[in-house]
Parts: C-alpha cells; structure tokens; sequence
C-alpha cells in the first residue's frame, strides 16, 4: 500500500527542501508580479477593459475605455440587446456596433465582483490617477553651468494599478503557493526516491513556465492551477484504499459495513469543479473534463453523479451565461476569428506581424509540430524536463504494479491530443503569438509533472540518467529565467536562431 497523505512519515531532509522551495518559489514570483508592468501587453489589456467597463460603465462593450486603443485583441460587433427606440423606426434598422474584448467574459466578470467592493469604498475610478509633490532638488542643465535648484513635475500614479495586481496576486500566486504545497504533498506520497522527490520539486517550482506567467493577468497558468487541484482530488480518489482512511473521519461516503473503497465527497465535488473551472479557462481543455467525468463515473456512478456533476455545473453555468450577457450567444468569439467581428477595418488581424503572420500564411503540419515540440516554441526544447515525464509515463503504464496508471494514460492521451488539435486547427497557428513558451499547453503542466517522478527514479543510483536529468533541468530553469522579466517576449530559441539568422519573420 502507499505511504498516508502525511509528510511526517518522511525523511526531514525531504521537508525541510520542501518548505525551502515553497517559501523562495513563492517569494521570488511575488516579488517579480509586483515589480512587473500591471498592464503589459494586448492579452491582458484585453481583460482590464472589460473590467473597467463593467465597473464603471456596467457593460461589456469596452469603447470608452481609456485603454481600448492599446489592445488587438478585441472584437467590432453589433450590440445584442439594442433595440430599435422610436415607435416608427424600421425593424431592420442596423444596431450600433461598439467593441467587446475577444476575451472570454467570465474570468474578467470574476475579476470586476472581486474589485466592486473596493471600488464603491474608495469611489476612485480605475482609470483615475493620483499626484505625488516632489521635493526640491539640483539640476545641472548643461557641463558648462552650476547646478540649479528646482522643484521636478509631480508623479503621477495610476489608480489601476491599487486595484490591479492584488487581483494577480488572488489568481496566480495564491494558488501557485498551493499548488506547490499540494505537490510536495503528492511526492511525498509517489516520488519513488530522494533523487526524484528532489528534482521533481525543483521542476515544479523554476523549471516550468508557470512562474513566467505568474507575473501577468493571463487565463494560463488560471486553467494549469485548476487542472492540477482537479487531478490531486483525482489521483486522492485513486489512492484511497480500504485501509487507507481514518475510521472516524467523518467527511466519507461509505457504508463501512460494506468492503470497498472509501471516497471522500469533497474529491469528487473539487474533481467536478476545477476540471470545469480549467475549460472554462482552455476551451480545448473541455476534453479532459470529459474524460475525468468518465474515469469517475466508472469507479462511483453514484459519487460521480450527485457530487462531480453539480460542481462541474456551478463554473460551465457562469461561462455561458456571462457569455450571454457580453454577446448574446452562447458560442464564444474565438470561433469568429477570421470574419469580420476581427477583420473590422484598422483591425490588426488583416496585417498580423511577426509570427502572427502566420495566421494568414500559415506553415506546414509537420513543420509546425516540429516547433512546438522540438522547434522554437517546443515543449521539449524549451523544457526537455517534460521528456522524462513522457518516459516516466510509458514506464508506469507498461510496467507491473506501478500506481498512477490511469494519470499516466490522461497525460499521454491529453498531450497527443492537443498536439494534434493545434497542429490541425486552422485558427490558431501562431504559436500564440509572441509569447516566451506554448502558452496554449500550459495547462497541461501539472499532467507532466505528475508523471514526472517516475521518469526521475534512475538517476538515483545510475550517473548517465543523473547527468541527462540535471543538463535537462538545467536547460529547463535557463529558458525561464530568459523569460522572467517578461513573459511577453521570444524565448531564446527564437532570438538565438534571429540573431544566427537562422529563421525571418514578417515585422
């Protein structure tokens, strides 16, 4: 049987790393969060529009927004709920098109109930700016005069910004914090060795894009944490054994008469939940709630049905009626790139630039799944860390007696996948435009580190796996610390093979 959910049964070195890592991780990526620029590029401009004209204008068309014009990613639509004002006035006349974010509404909903109470309490728009007085002091005008004394302009402070980067802090490295808790706590569990425990933890802290994109308002590392809380309640539902649970823990739904698993309610009400919480965030992603439902419905119809399917249901109703609410359809703007909803004119998208270009022109199949695994934006270039995930999950299905077979088949499943859907898909083939990693496969981080110790267990006693772990990792943290000061940027894959003139883009 498995070692309990209980860090106390291992080694204090292992606990002792841990809290080491979780504190510096944790630390290091708040301090680069505030530090960072609250308004970095189109992707999150996008969302604090909407926010700021929910809160202060109480739509989601976002044409008064003071930051509308810094954003592409926007959509020109008709308004849904207009209609006609005079009693003469012709049924067909045409409704007023205003513009939305292409955004899906429900996250930046989140984000304006979450500010409201701050915003009607301090009765400062967000778009408002305070000014700071500065003090005297001397300036040299030119090498040939005295210094002067003089007063400088006064600083001026954006209001955004107060209400802002709490909300970055809320949605990533809070649960960064406990992603990496709940992590430890599941290499507690399945790490088979120090060795991998060690390298594992590391990885999960500096060796993945997350901490890259903790710095910027994104759905990414929002879907990645979901999906991560959604497979631990998972992996716990597989793990609990007969013997496994405390007699008096109340929170069980068992008849303890009867043999058979003991499968806590709450699992299957976080399993529902976060897996739906992530589509709502990667639509794509929508399969693996799909596939979730239907591991859990074969191991507990009856949990599944009365615990996993409500929650699941609390997120999906909030997407689509916020969705409603900002278009008045259900199907999301994504579907309408490519028509005039985005090809409005001064739209960005009729001259996309860089690899956004390839939107319109795009590459082949084989060339663009070459980039995002082996290429420029690969998932295994960029973090060859992940390679071993990939052995560690073939090593757990094929192997006797190994734990976690049913992770390991969801993350091979997954990644293949979403490897072919974006290959294929027609709407997409920019690899996400520019952007320091596929931020499209984020979410499929926490598949990959789950498998991820098994594939680390050689290098305990054997020095060739140790030496390809370590120049893995090692390459792995170098691609995120290129990456650190702006997540919005080429990785350096890109640069390198710029500068080597190697590979041009359109500018």
């Amino acid at each position: 049987m498995n070692e309990p959910w209980n860090s106390a049964a291992h080694p204090q070195a292992r606990r002792f790393l841990a809290l080491i890592v979780i504190v510096a991780a944790t630390a290091q990526s708040l301090g680069t969060a505030l530090k960072m620029p609250t308004q970095l590029t189109a992707n999150d401009i996008s969302r604090y529009c909407t926010v700021w004209s929910l809160l202060e204008r109480g739509t989601y068309a976002i044409d008064d927004c003071p930051w509308q014009k810094d954003t592409q990613d926007k959509v020109k639509k008709p308004d849904p709920f207009w209609k006609p004002s005079g009693r003469f006035e012709k049924v067909d006349e045409a409704a007023p098109e205003h513009y939305y974010s292409s955004k899906p509404p429900l996250f930046a909903t989140v984000m304006a109930g979450v500010i409201y109470p701050f915003r009607k309490l301090s009765g400062v728009p967000l778009d408002g700016t305070f000014e700071q007085k500065r003090v005297e002091r001397y300036v040299q005008k030119s090498a040939d005069e005295k210094p002067v004394l003089e007063t400088p302009p006064p600083m001026i402070w954006q209001a955004y910004v107060l209400y802002f980067k709490p909300v970055i802090v809320l949605f990533n490295i809070v649960p960064f914090l406990f992603f990496l808790i709940l992590y430890a706590r599941f290499l507690d569990r399945h790490a088979p060795n120090d060795w991998a425990y060690f390298v594992a933890l590391v990885a999960g802290a500096w060796g993945n894009y997350l901490l890259v994109f903790n710095s910027s308002l994104n759905n990414h590392t929002v879907a990645a944490y979901s999906a991560f809380f959604a497979m631990f309640a998972f992996v716990r539902i597989c793990d609990q054994e007969p013997d496994a649970l405390d007699e008096d823990q109340e929170d069980l739904s068992y008849d303890k008469t009867r043999p058979g698993p003991r499968w806590r309610k709450s699992d299957f009400v976080a399993a529902g939940f976060w897996a739906a919480f992530c589509a709502c965030n990667e639509i794509p992603a929508g399969l693996f709630g799909g596939l979730l439902f239907l591991l859990l419905l074969v191991r507990s119809p009856k949990l599944t049905l009365l615990y996993f399917v409500p929650a699941a249901l609390v997120p999906l109703l909030a997407f689509f009626a916020t969705q409603y609410l900002a278009f008045g359809q259900f199907k999301p703007v994504y579907e309408e790139f490519g028509t005039k909803s985005y090809n409005y004119e001064g739209s960005y998208w009729n001259t996309p630039l860089e690899f956004d270009y390839f939107n319109l022109h795009p590459e082949s199949m084989p060339r663009y799944l070459f980039h995002m695994t082996f290429g420029h934006h690969g998932v295994f270039s960029l973090s060859p860390i992940f390679l071993f995930s990939i052995y560690g999950a073939l090593l757990t299905i094929f192997g006797k007696g190994r734990p976690l077979k049913a992770v390991s088949w969801l993350t091979l499943l997954l990644t293949v996948a979403m490897l072919a859907f974006y290959t294929w898909n027609p709407k997409a083939r920019n690899y996400g435009g520019s952007t320091s990693g596929l931020r499209w496969l984020f979410w499929l981080i926490p598949f990959w580190l789950l498998t991820l110790p098994s594939g680390l267990a050689g290098g305990q006693t054997r020095k060739l796996p140790q030496r390809l772990i370590l120049i893995a990792l090692g390459f792995s943290v170098l691609s995120v610390g290129y990456s650190l000061r702006s997540p919005w940027t080429h990785p350096w894959i890109v640069d390198l093979l710029e500068h080597l003139n190697l590979y041009k883009m359109v500018r």
